[in-house]
């Protein structure tokens, strides 16, 4: 409140009023001064401002620390951790063969060696059945007879009834035996029956005895049947005879 001008004289509300105010104000007490909680905020306040320098140190230490334990790759350069990551399950992650579309073809099987044997010799070619080639004849015996008996069954290879060049067949049950008379060199003989295509094993005498006989085991030949086809070779493959 403005003090009374000197000049001029107090009225008595003024003078009244100023006394009361001046009664009310003796009466009132300031407050303490709230000393330890300033204090208080205070440290508060510095403590806070020393975390916010420490921990950006904190984190430098730790990137250096980690700078210096990754190994120095070429250039300079260090890998990130997502890199590494990367790399090594680059590293453990198996690639799955492509496989080929189709199987290779599985080589072709060989052909039987060609047997050669003396004249007079009797060759066993299984089932209880021989089989003895000679210069002039190849004789086929069954010992497989009931009661033990043998029953023997020659051809001649000189008496003109084949021609030169050409192959014949005979069948005892399940044996077929082609016979090719010829110049050439008999390697690979084969008989056909049902479309069924057999392989015959090739016999044949030393030298040049003009005629090579074969055999193989089938289902046998109907007399009914289709009639085998017979299809003779010599080593590289080149047809010498094929009946019919």
């Amino acid at each position: 409140m403005n003090a009374p001008d000197p000049g001029r004289p107090e009225d008595g509300t003024a003078t009244s009023l100023r006394h009361a105010l001046h009664a009310t104000a003796g009466e009132l007490a300031p407050p303490p001064y709230p000393a330890e909680r300033v204090r208080r905020l205070g440290r508060r306040r510095v403590r806070t401002r020393r975390a916010l320098v420490a921990v950006p140190a904190a984190v430098a230490a730790v990137v250096a620390a980690v700078a210096v334990a990754l190994p120095q790759w070429p250039g300079g350069e260090v890998p990130s951790a997502a890199d590494s990551a990367g790399g090594k399950a680059a590293e453990n992650r198996v690639t799955p063969s492509l496989a080929p579309a189709q199987p290779p073809a599985p080589s072709a099987r060989p052909w039987p060696a060609v047997r050669t044997v003396r004249a007079g010799e009797p060759v066993e070619i299984g089932r209880g059945q021989v089989l003895t080639l000679s210069a002039d004849q190849v004789c086929h015996r069954d010992t497989t007879e009931p009661g033990g008996g043998v029953e023997d069954t020659c051809k001649s290879v000189s008496d003109g009834n084949q021609a030169a060049g050409s192959v014949s067949i005979q069948s005892s049950g399940a044996l077929l035996r082609p016979l090719y008379i010829g110049p050439g060199r008999a390697a690979r003989m084969t008989v056909e029956v049902d479309g069924e295509v057999l392989r015959a094993q090739v016999l044949t005498l030393e030298g040049s005895p003009g005629y090579a006989v074969g055999y193989a085991w089938g289902a046998g030949v109907p007399f009914d049947g289709p009639t085998p086809k017979v299809r003779v070779s010599d080593a590289g493959g080149e047809l010498l005879a094929e009946f019919p």
